[in-house]
């Protein structure tokens, strides 16, 4: 019987650990996210929706909902200075990698806001 009770309580704290690993585990931010930042688009753009403010600029486009009317092909163009908005292309050509700009792209794409 007493053994019974050491396994049975052995067996779950090692669920509990199981389950605080994974609890603590910090959540990644998308590829996406992560070029947009370490591209330095913050310099002009920001997501306020997700907190992403320009740390330069005042008055900077805000692309929380850029996912609402573009997709993300165009995107890629736009960056690409392949696409223009309004008559007017992107002022900076994209250098980062094609893997990069799909991620951005796709990230970008991504946001809508909430309806």
């Amino acid at each position: 019987m007493k053994n019974v009770l050491s396994f049975v309580l052995f067996l779950a704290f090692i669920i509990a650990m199981y389950g605080f690993a994974f609890a603590s585990a910090p959540v990644s931010d998308p590829p996406g996210k992560k070029v947009f930042v370490d591209s330095k688009c913050q310099t002009c753009h920001s997501v306020t929706s997700l907190g992403l403010e320009s740390k330069k600029k005042k008055d900077v486009s805000d692309l929380s909902d850029v996912g609402g009317s573009l997709k993300a092909d165009f995107i890629e163009k736009y960056l690409l200075k392949k696409e223009k908005i309004e008559g007017k292309a992107h002022p900076s050509n994209f250098k980062g990698s094609e893997e990069d700009l799909k991620n951005l792209a796709s990230w970008l794409a991504s946001l809508k806001k909430a309806k």
